[in-house]
């Protein structure tokens, strides 16, 4: 009789530590990161070779996507470089000398979303927490993102 509760115990214990290994290793990183459509433009190798090595209190993780940078063990600040440009809304702002707009975050992890104005191609920048400091962010990719022709006077263009 013993052997019979064993089995199922060893059964458990084993489903129990496959279940851990299996969510410790999904994803070591917590995020998933996809190319964006034009992410093998040029001035996008030269934007990603750019960017700082730390972004608002997070450090940059290596991504293997080209066009895609994200800093944070999490994925907490995302960059893709290579997007359409978006139409401007209510909320374009200039940070650093650079024109961005305020975008509906694209999935349920992403707090806030703003995308370069008047540049060719957009550069988009994703944010996990809505406390982030989406200005001092912005403002600090500036001049890696200003190495990316303006090509109309973004904010002010009235898209």
């Amino acid at each position: 009789m013993t052997k019979h509760v064993h089995r199922p115990l060893r059964a458990v214990v084993a489903l129990t530590a496959c279940s851990a290994f299996l969510a410790g290793c999904g994803s070591s990183e917590g995020y998933n990161l996809t190319k964006p459509p034009f992410g093998g433009n040029p001035a996008c190798g030269t934007l990603t070779g750019k960017v700082p090595d730390e972004l608002g209190g997070h450090r940059k993780e290596e991504s293997g996507v080209a066009g895609a940078v994200a800093w944070g063990e999490e994925g907490d600040i995302i960059l893709y470089c290579g997007m359409p440009e978006p139409k401007a809304g209510d909320d374009c702002r200039t940070e650093g000398g650079v024109d961005w707009a305020a975008q509906k975050p694209a999935d349920d992890r992403t707090a806030k979303m703003f995308a370069t104005q008047g540049r060719n191609p957009a550069v988009q920048v994703r944010f996990r927490s809505k406390d982030a400091d989406a200005s001092a962010v912005l403002s600090a990719l500036a001049p890696a993102v200003k190495d990316i022709k303006a090509t109309s006077k973004g904010c002010g263009a009235g898209n």
